[in-house]
């Protein structure tokens, strides 16, 4: 009788084969090197730059490359009981976007000392990296021949922001993920996709300046109360009186990043999306009505003027009881439509 060793080496070594065909390693099956960020948050901060996203309160760019940072939304299932999933920050249209995903828990009881610790090994906290992974990477298929690492980053101030990094880069494009993790388990993402050129390297390096600026908190009360405190503070009347056109525009622009600053720690107050509607149709009837262009990007917030609005008003429908604020958005966007209509002809 005929041994059966060799066929039974034969399979396994086919078997072996197959499993190292399909088989992709990730930089999840090695230690990760730790990434220390340096903690730059001001000792005598500006209120108008300092803004809280989440968990995180941080001295954030009100421009880039003297442009008003401008803010896009779209509808996600979610408010108000849930956050808001994202919102794009749009640097400079195409070259520089950074992304804001809204605070998960995505494995209860593990903050950010445990994470540090399972990262310090290849072989612990496997299916917990995993979790993180998925959120972190949900367009691995997209990004799979390219150039892509992890690091663990970390700060010396015990407020300062710290979790995992993760980097892509293309021939044309990098993205840079960053996983703040706090002490209770929260993770919020900030995704920065720029172009390689001179724009992008900026666009880098001022986010990396912002990042290194963020204290990490555990609860949302104190966030909330300072992005109330600078909504409190307006007055669009006021603002309607500013003479000069492009400080004008400046201003209302900031006016809502506080609001999307206060959505992103607090989505369940219809009067903030509500308010948000307003400011925007004030900056968009201003802009369509301008005869000067005042910005090189303008006419891109202008494209996203009436978008944001319908998102606005999605997100109001999932209120209850909110049919006024709704009508009210809606005639909001009417003006915009009827303004367009005359500059049409």
């Amino acid at each position: 009788m005929k041994s059966k060793k060799p066929l039974i080496v034969a399979l396994t070594l086919i078997s072996l084969g197959g499993f190292f065909l399909v088989y992709r390693p990730t930089p999840l099956d090695h230690a990760l090197t730790t990434e220390w960020i340096e903690n730059t948050f001001p000792q005598n901060p500006n209120d108008e730059t300092i803004l809280p996203f989440g968990y995180t309160l941080g001295n954030w760019p009100l421009q880039f490359q003297g442009e008003p940072i401008v803010t896009r939304l779209t509808y996600q299932k979610g408010p108000p009981t849930q956050f808001i999933e994202s919102m794009v920050q749009i640097w400079r249209p195409v070259e520089v976007e950074l992304t804001l995903f809204g605070p998960k828990t995505l494995v209860k009881g593990l903050g950010s000392d445990r994470w540090r610790v399972c990262f310090k090994s290849g072989f612990s906290c496997t299916q917990e990296k995993k979790v993180l992974w998925k959120a972190l990477f949900p367009d691995e298929k997209l990004h799979r021949s390219d150039s892509i690492s992890l690091t663990w980053f970390d700060g010396l101030d015990p407020l300062s922001a710290r979790g995992v990094h993760l980097n892509i880069r293309t021939s044309t494009y990098q993205i840079d993920r960053f996983a703040v993790i706090t002490e209770t388990g929260a993770i919020q993402i900030f995704s920065l996709k720029t172009v390689l050129n001179p724009v992008g390297l900026e666009g880098r390096e001022l986010f990396m300046k912002t990042l290194s600026s963020l204290k990490v908190k555990d609860d949302l009360a104190s966030n909330r109360a300072w992005a109330e405190s600078k909504i409190k503070s307006v007055s669009l009347q006021s603002v309607k009186g500013i003479t000069d056109a492009r400080v004008r525009f400046q201003r209302l622009i900031q006016i809502q990043n506080w609001i999307y600053s206060l959505l992103s720690v607090d989505p369940t107050q219809l009067a903030s999306y509500f308010h948000l509607a307003g400011t925007t149709h004030l900056l968009a009837m201003d802009l369509l009505k301008s005869k000067q262009k005042y910005f090189e990007n303008q006419e891109a917030w202008i494209l996203n003027f009436k978008p944001l609005i319908g998102t606005l008003i999605a997100y109001a429908k999932d209120f209850k009881n909110s049919e006024l604020e709704v009508k009210n958005m809606e005639a909001l966007l009417q003006d915009i439509l009827i303004e367009e209509k005359k500059l049409s002809h």
